[in-house]
């Protein structure tokens, strides 16, 4: 009897646990809905990362100058909330230079799967204007095949097949957004759309829209790579970088897609090209990116 009561208690104590950790983590991975961009602004030595606002929290790190970060939120006592591998961490304000251009996460329709970005604080309302509505439409987009998704989960919902493996008719769309790069009038953010129509797993697709802030025009990678030679470059470099790695399994340069429909963001000192589910490497290895010096290009 005391057994049994013991094991009842001990699987209420776990599940409380489970629950209350879930709980926790869902609350330290929710975005701030305005987030500041901003990149370190020391003279000499690298800016401390610390656990918590205060330099008697312990040190977890270090960023170099001229390292951009993305701040959620800041304290009254001078310290920024950042994310440091993956984890809330604190670095102080006072180091860190940041940009006019604030940008505010928003749902489409109130939908939290369809989540996208807008800018403010630009000096020109109309390159403002120009830049949100690129970004918008991205959303109106992805509204439709999100309606598209759920009216096929509606369809088949009673099939023989949905009814064996529920799991394989969850059809969905979902997009969300990552602000790469926000500093010296340049902005870049990717999207990422991620579609289930059924099977094993479902399929993302990343676009990249990179901006001047100062007149809002969108910026491709043909006015980056402006010759076929400097394609070739920019493929060569990119197929050195991934024949040394075991994660890529391309054979050959010709195999490593650049050309004027490429993702990229930009970064100091060059650009990432970004290569989607396939293109270089498994599945597994998402979409992966290939940071490209500006020297092998200008």
């Amino acid at each position: 009897m005391l057994s049994k009561n013991f094991t009842k208690i001990f699987l209420a104590v776990a599940l409380a646990f489970t629950c209350i950790s879930f709980l926790l983590i869902k609350i330290d991975s929710v975005s701030a809905a305005t987030t500041e961009n901003a990149t370190v602004n020391t003279k000499n030595s690298p800016l401390s990362v610390r656990s918590g606002p205060g330099t008697s929290y312990k040190k977890v790190g270090s960023l170099e100058k001229g390292k951009a970060v993305t701040v959620y939120s800041k304290t009254k006592s001078g310290w920024s909330e950042i994310r440091y591998n993956g984890k809330k961490a604190y670095v102080s304000t006072k180091y860190l230079k940041f940009s006019n251009v604030k940008i505010t996460k928003k749902k489409y329709k109130n939908i939290s799967d369809l989540s996208y970005p807008q800018v403010s604080g630009l000096k020109s309302k109309a390159a403002q204007d120009k830049i949100n509505q690129v970004l918008t439409k991205h959303a109106k987009d992805a509204y439709s095949f999100y309606l598209q998704a759920k009216k096929d989960r509606e369809k088949d919902k009673n099939e023989e097949w949905c009814k064996e493996s529920p799991y394989t008719c969850q059809y969905s769309y979902s997009i969300s957004y990552k602000v790469k790069f926000n500093q010296d009038e340049k902005l870049s953010i990717l999207f990422d759309d991620y579609s289930y129509s059924g099977g094993a797993h479902g399929m993302g697709y990343t676009t990249s829209y990179n901006f001047k802030v100062s007149s809002g025009k969108q910026v491709k990678i043909s006015e980056i790579l402006t010759s076929k030679v400097k394609y070739t470059k920019v493929q060569k470099y990119a197929f050195d970088y991934m024949r040394k790695r075991d994660s890529f399994y391309v054979k050959k340069q010709s195999e490593v897609p650049v050309n004027k429909d490429s993702q990229f963001y930009y970064t100091n000192g060059g650009i990432y090209l970004v290569f989607q589910e396939y293109e270089v490497a498994p599945y597994a290895f998402g979409r992966p990116a290939v940071k490209i010096p500006s020297k092998v290009y200008k």
